[in-house]
């Protein structure tokens, strides 16, 4: 595995370089919102953990892909992976937030406002 990446850096030049550190800066954003998962206590808070990083951190690998391919059929290939992320992320966030206020599995007293009291 290093040789192989001892390789593609000597023969990518700048674009080796770049597409290297665009995969660094994606595994520290999705290793981020890994521990938030993780860390967090509930449902409701864990959404900012899963989301935000989450899909930035995919959109820089993607580039990061790209990058290393160098061809617009790579573009392409990846732009519907991207699209089809950046909409069904908020679909997914709201269905675990309804599921989680649904189950009750949140701590009341962090909700300022709760619009779904009766």
């Amino acid at each position: 595995m290093i040789a192989i990446l001892e390789s593609f850096i000597e023969g990518g030049g700048v674009r080796a370089w770049i597409a290297l550190a665009l995969l660094l800066v994606a595994s520290a954003l999705s290793l981020s919102a890994a521990i938030g998962i993780v860390r967090f206590p509930d449902p409701l808070v864990r959404l900012h953990a899963m989301a935000k990083p989450q899909v930035l951190g995919l959109a820089l690998a993607l580039a990061a892909v790209v990058v290393a391919v160098g061809t617009w059929t790579a573009l392409w290939v990846v732009v519907p992976v991207l699209v089809f992320q950046l909409v069904l992320v908020p679909v997914s966030s709201h269905m675990i937030a309804r599921a989680g206020l649904r189950s009750n599995d949140y701590r009341h007293e962090d909700l300022l406002v709760d619009d779904t009291e009766d």
